[in-house]
């Protein structure tokens, strides 16, 4: 029994780490018009996880208080209960596998949150947690560096439009699918290090224990530096809007909570991981194969975060010129025989209006089809069916095309009836994070996570936002803080 019990925590010291691996290493075990059958180290853990945990509730007679909180079931059930009625009962059944495994991973981590009272098991996971990310971290940079160097996607594992081909500068995917979810990965641990760098709260003791107190300010403001400018640097939009406004928020709570405004020095790392990255950028885009310089691709960078609000192009090109007139360089196309196709370009200028339009297009093209009848308003076209909804009323080009958006999803997916019920889940899970004694930063990642929700939909490359707050809730639950 003990055995079994140290391979739960094993299981839990290694799960930060696992959940960088979301894309690669993959088990592909084929494809049908609407969907990919893949397995990725996340996948693995939560199958094992689970197979572990239930063995531990069996034995602690545990398993039967899976119902006797019912309103947390609710929601799974008619989830549950809409694959009979979805136009992809395949994918829909699949989706409720994953979902329930992830409802029960949630489950064991509370009601064996026991095991966590080992000493120095919380002072273990911070620093695999924090060990990881940094690594993450440090395999994006060496991603760019690669992808400059010329080293082709297969060494790089660089996803299709992560190149410097695409903006001039490239940004990394680390181990995920996309930029955005590489990105999302990073959101946890930097809202988590700026939570240590405003407060002397118990995370704070945790995670730093055995650190000199005269280090861990600096020591914490060197992780928000790293864990922020890497986030910047994957140039996510979803990531990044998500991890600014988590910022605001958090300090905002802390102000109050604390009744202090000295949290504010957060916002002081972070413009300055910010600007870093940002330069950064820019002298990427100078050093590459493309013809950018350091100024277009600091242009970029401001214009395609702002959605083209901000647009300093214009100047940047014809401040280039007048400097190279000033110093009477002939323009490239002044230049006798120049092949005006011999220097690389970037595919983008700045603001890739497209990403944005096909987001919402996708959007509204799934409140269309969910206002089509009353049954499809109050019911949904079940779970998974919603690229195949799309499909089959000419909004998308095939079956596998998916939503860009979870709540829009799940509205066409769950119907009225889903959404009601998501709500009702949503507020037990605020209400169980309000008694944490690390509320305030369970707060703010889960108000992260719903905004990341806005910019894509699935389960499989996300799993850290369903598992991180259940596991965060259950460390330092006030019950469980009060007993150590």
């Amino acid at each position: 029994m003990e055995r079994i019990k140290k391979g739960y925590r094993f299981l839990i010291y290694i799960l930060p780490a696992t959940l960088f691996f979301s894309y690669y290493p993959l088990i592909s075990l084929g494809a049908s018009e609407s969907m990919n059958f893949e397995l990725s180290l996340p996948i693995l853990w939560l199958v094992i996880f689970d197979v572990v945990a239930l063995y531990l509730l069996i034995k602690k007679r545990a398993l039967g208080g899976i119902w006797k909180d019912w309103k947390w079931l609710l929601f799974p059930i008619f989830v549950t209960l809409s694959a009979f009625w979805s136009m992809n009962f395949l994918r829909g059944l699949l989706t409720v596998g994953v979902l329930w495994l992830l409802y029960f991973a949630g489950y064991a981590f509370w009601n064996l949150k026991s095991l966590f009272l080992e000493v120095g098991f919380k002072e273990r996971f911070w620093k695999i947690f924090f060990g990881s990310a940094l690594v993450a971290c440090g395999w994006c940079w060496a991603q760019c560096i690669l992808d400059l160097a010329g080293v082709p996607r297969e060494g790089s594992l660089m996803c299709a439009g992560c190149t410097y081909r695409m903006f001039g500068f490239p940004h990394p995917n680390g181990f995920a699918i996309e930029p955005q979810f590489m990105g999302n990965l990073l959101l946890a641990p930097a809202i988590m290090a700026g939570y240590m760098l405003e407060t002397k709260a118990i995370l704070t003791k945790d995670t730093l224990k055995g650190v000199r107190s005269s280090l861990r300010y600096l020591v914490s403001i060197a992780l928000v530096f790293v864990l922020s400018a890497t986030l910047f640097l994957t140039f996510s939009r979803g990531a990044i809007y998500a991890f600014v406004v988590a910022v605001i928020f958090m300090v905002a709570v802390e102000g109050v909570w604390q009744k202090t405004w000295r949290v504010c020095r957060t916002f002081l790392v972070v413009a300055g991981a910010f600007v870093f990255t940002l330069n950064l950028q820019g002298i990427m885009a100078q050093v590459g194969p493309t013809d950018d310089t350091y100024g277009s691709g600091v242009a970029k960078v401001l214009n395609h975060l702002s959605l083209g609000v901000v647009d300093i192009r214009s100047d940047i090109n014809e401040g280039e010129e007048d400097a190279l007139e000033e110093q009477n360089v002939p323009m490239l196309e002044e230049v006798e025989g120049h092949d005006e196709n011999e220097g690389e370009q970037a595919v983008f200028d700045g603001y890739v209006e497209e990403s944005t339009d096909t987001r919402v297009r996708l959007s509204n093209a799934a409140v269309d089809v969910w206002r089509k009848d009353f049954g499809t308003m109050l019911f949904g076209v079940g779970i998974g069916g919603a690229g195949q909804a799309l499909y089959a009323n000419g909004l998308s080009p095939a079956p596998k095309e998916i939503i860009q958006n979870e709540y829009a999803s799940l509205l066409l997916e769950t119907g009225l009836i889903g959404v009601v019920l998501l709500i009702l889940t949503i507020i037990l899970i605020v209400r169980a994070a309000m008694k944490s004694v690390i509320a305030p930063v369970i707060l703010t990642l889960t108000v992260a996570y719903a905004i990341t929700l806005l910019f894509f939909s699935g389960l499989p490359n996300a799993l850290h936002i369903y598992l991180l707050p259940a596991l965060f809730i259950s460390l330092y639950g006030k019950s469980l803080y009060r007993k150590q």
